[in-house]
């Protein structure tokens, strides 16, 4: 919101945007570098922001009419086989091993592994 859309749209009043002008903003976003990814989030933020208008009648119509604009491809990641794990897990220093075979292995996020303590018998 602060990097992306009140620059733009700040400063104006909610008559001042117009579907030309979205298009124009969204355009030049992305000439300017910003990644794709983050210019869809600034769209449907954009989006979102005009529906709430449309709602308390502000406006008759979203004027963010861009199709495609909300979303986009992400690439798949690329996958390790599982001889590629092993390979890494033993290149790996012995005191991390466990952690590389659990982070391939498991649905757990860096923090639950992170987290994980071995269990001393008494």
């Amino acid at each position: 919101m602060r990097l992306h859309v009140i620059p733009t749209f700040g400063a104006g009043s909610i008559a001042d945007v117009t579907t030309a002008r979205v298009r124009s903003w969204r355009g030049k976003l992305l000439a300017s570098g910003v990644g794709e990814p983050t210019v869809v989030k600034a769209y449907q933020l954009l989006r979102a922001l005009m529906n709430t208008a449309v709602d308390d009648e502000l406006i008759r119509r979203n004027l963010c009419r861009i199709k495609g604009a909300d979303s986009y491809d992400v690439p798949e990641r690329p996958v390790l086989s599982v001889a590629e794990v092993f390979g890494v897990a033993d290149a790996m220093a012995p005191r991390y091993r466990l952690l590389v075979l659990l982070a391939a292995f498991t649905t757990l996020r860096f923090g639950e592994l992170a987290a994980l303590r071995r269990k001393t018998s008494t």
